[in-house]
């Protein structure tokens, strides 16, 4: 009896392997993540307006705590040359000053969680414009551009981050290289981060013009339909936009998207309508003001069967499970 009970025990591990080799292969495209707006973000002492009334834990407690694996940083130039944080002159706190600060942190987080998804970290440029000066001069004054680039090459490690030409590998574009290639592997891209530009207009051009196709780039661009650039797109109306998210996702991008706003009432009146429209859609990152539960409000952001992360609805191959996207 007790062989019998062997025997049926190895066939049955032999099965579960078997079975594991038969499934597809998971990719950065087939997960669903919460994301955090204005990630560094803390309500201003004071009197204020509703849109600036949310604070967010630090970076590495959103990962580590929440399941946050989208950031967006908004970042400024300053005259002694350091890239500070802030959401503008009126709405100052944050929980850390610099993108240095910004980057490192969420960096020692990851190399003490090494199996996590990759992340996905927006990048917003800000811009001091003064009315008596021209806009183009402000711009070339503070290279703020370069100045990005160089601080995510410096203070994040070249083999912890996927970049357009990773992506691109042999193909003659990138957008070409996901329709026909797809994103790289889940399993290898683990403990990694994507950058991306989020800004459209002359800064996006200007990039271009720096990085044509986006060769030998860290950043990729916030994308548009079309584009031979086009990767990751930004689309915040996920009940408006739903067909094009859709038509996006099943095309292989991946598509950023927003779960509420502050000042837009969601929180306040614990409408879930728009979250659920862009989990609905298959946004790959949904982004919130409320990743946790305040006192207060009764809205948060969670994503359904995330541990912390999800198989996303619409591209996620049968056999995915949050268990072997991420199980930290």
């Amino acid at each position: 009896m007790t062989g019998s009970m062997s025997g049926c025990l190895s066939m049955g591990e032999d099965l579960k392997e078997r079975n594991e080799d038969d499934l597809v292969p998971l990719r950065i495209n087939h997960i669903q993540v919460k994301g955090t707006h204005n990630s560094y973000h803390l309500e201003p002492l004071g009197p204020t307006i509703r849109a600036y009334e949310y604070s967010h834990q630090p970076l590495n407690l959103q990962a580590e705590e929440q399941g946050v694996r989208q950031f967006e940083i908004d970042v400024w130039w300053d005259a002694r040359g350091q890239l500070y944080v802030y959401h503008n002159q009126y709405d100052l706190r944050t929980t850390c000053v610099t993108l240095e600060d910004c980057l490192k942190i969420l960096l020692n987080w990851s190399n003490e969680n090494s199996e996590h998804v990759p992340f996905m970290i927006w990048i917003e440029p800000k811009e001091w414009v003064e009315q008596s000066t021209d806009n183009t001069v402000i711009m070339e004054l503070q290279n703020l551009l370069d100045s990005i680039e160089q601080e995510i090459i410096e203070f994040w490690p070249r083999n912890k981050t996927i970049t357009p030409d990773d992506v691109r590998k042999d193909s003659e574009t990138l957008s070409q290289a996901i329709i026909e290639n797809g994103w790289p592997l889940l399993d290898d891209s683990r403990g990694k981060a994507m950058f991306i530009l989020l800004s459209s207009g002359e800064l996006r051009e200007s990039y271009h013009e720096k990085f044509s196709g986006l060769n030998e780039a860290r950043m990729f661009t916030m994308s548009e339909v079309g584009s031979s650039e086009a990767a990751i797109f930004s689309n915040t109306d996920p009940v408006g936009n739903s067909d094009e998210i859709i038509a996006l996702v099943k095309e292989g991008f991946i598509v950023r998207s927003r779960a509420d706003n502050a000042e837009n009432g969601e929180a306040d009146n614990n409408d879930s309508s728009r979250l659920n429209a862009a989990i609905a859609v298959g946004a790959h990152s949904i982004s919130t003001d409320y990743p946790a539960k305040v006192q207060g409000i009764d809205y948060w952001v969670e994503i359904p069967n995330g541990n912390p992360v999800a198989c996303n609805p619409i591209s996620a191959p049968i056999g995915c499970t949050s268990e072997r996207i991420e199980s930290l």
